[in-house]
């Protein structure tokens, strides 16, 4: 249990909350700018929590163990295990998620504002006209988040080229 507490604390660079609780990196969804993941020892386990909503399946896969390895009485063929690897993350698959969500973004946001160039705001009352300012101004913020995600799945496919060439150049070299 402690070397697989160990292992979790140190792959997610936790930082504690209290006691016997902490809150590191989400490997699952390659977390690495927000602490998203809740680590808590409690009696015979260790809890965990994605607050991105990551499956407790996905989560303990990107760590490397199971969930077998989160309770103390869980059987250890012959002896304690060394602490597994942690999972590489698919920088190119999530770079395709941020920019489908990117897509989503834009795509609604544009139908709302081309409705709201053609909106009558002579037939409406103020409660339905604050409430179609309000859906054009989160469609204006929509684009800037579309914008975001696409500059993160820039940055997500930059860094996998850039690991794959230096690992082309050292295998050359």
């Amino acid at each position: 249990m402690d070397n697989t507490l160990a292992h979790i604390l140190a792959t997610t660079e936790a930082t504690p909350t209290g006691p016997d609780q902490w809150i590191g990196h989400c490997r699952a969804h390659g977390s690495k700018k927000h602490r998203d993941l809740s680590i808590k020892l409690n009696d015979n386990k260790i809890l965990l929590h994605c607050f991105a909503a990551c499956p407790k399946e996905e989560v303990v896969s990107a760590l490397g163990l199971t969930v077998q390895d989160l309770f103390t009485d869980a059987p250890r063929p012959r002896g304690q295990r060394p602490a597994p690897k942690p999972v590489r993350v698919d920088r190119i698959a999530l770079a395709f998620r941020y920019e489908l969500g990117a897509l989503d973004l834009r795509l609604r946001a544009e139908k709302i504002i081309e409705a709201g160039k053609n909106l009558d705001v002579a037939s409406l009352n103020d409660h339905e006209l604050d409430r179609a300012l309000g859906h054009v101004a989160q469609a204006y913020d929509d684009i800037e988040r579309a914008e975001l995600f696409a500059g993160v799945a820039d940055d997500l496919r930059t860094k996998e080229f850039l690991e794959r060439d230096h690992a082309r150049q050292k295998r050359v070299a």
